[in-house]
């Protein structure tokens, strides 16, 4: 191969890549857009309805927040963005991977356990930052 037939061999492979990436963002963005809003839709119509929701219970009680602090509408909000970001994350990662299935499923896994715990123990170390941690109550 001549050094022209190189350099344009080259230049169309990274047009390639840059294809892909744009695909691969704008796949992410879609899943986000879409898991985003049927979870905060859902968690809202259960709001509405009186009910207690099972993650902001745990939230509350696994970083010993004080419920009457805790704005319900806005931890609902971080809580969609945050299960969105996760579904969308391990979707376009596992996607990407050319291997059997049965393997994808398993990383894919790992990285779902993962994300839900450091991503969790991250939003509540930020909130027992903003001041939502309980104070202890004195025996006597």
């Amino acid at each position: 191969m001549t050094p022209c037939g190189i350099i344009f061999y080259y230049l169309n492979r990274k047009e390639l890549f840059m294809e892909q990436i744009i695909y691969d963002i704008l796949f992410f963005l879609i899943v986000f857009a879409i898991i985003f809003t049927i979870n905060y839709l859902v968690y809202l119509k259960k709001i509405k309805k009186g009910k207690h929701l099972e993650i902001v219970d745990y939230v509350v009680l696994r970083f010993n927040l004080d419920s009457k602090k805790i704005n319900a509408r806005r931890m609902i909000l971080a809580i969609s963005l945050i299960n969105a970001f996760i579904i969308s994350l391990v979707s376009t990662v596992i996607t990407k991977l050319n291997i059997a299935i049965i393997w994808q499923f398993m990383i894919g896994f790992v990285l779902l356990f993962g994300l839900i715990y450091s991503l969790y123990e991250i939003y509540g170390k930020y909130l027992i930052k903003k001041g939502y941690k309980r104070k202890k109550e004195k025996i006597k």
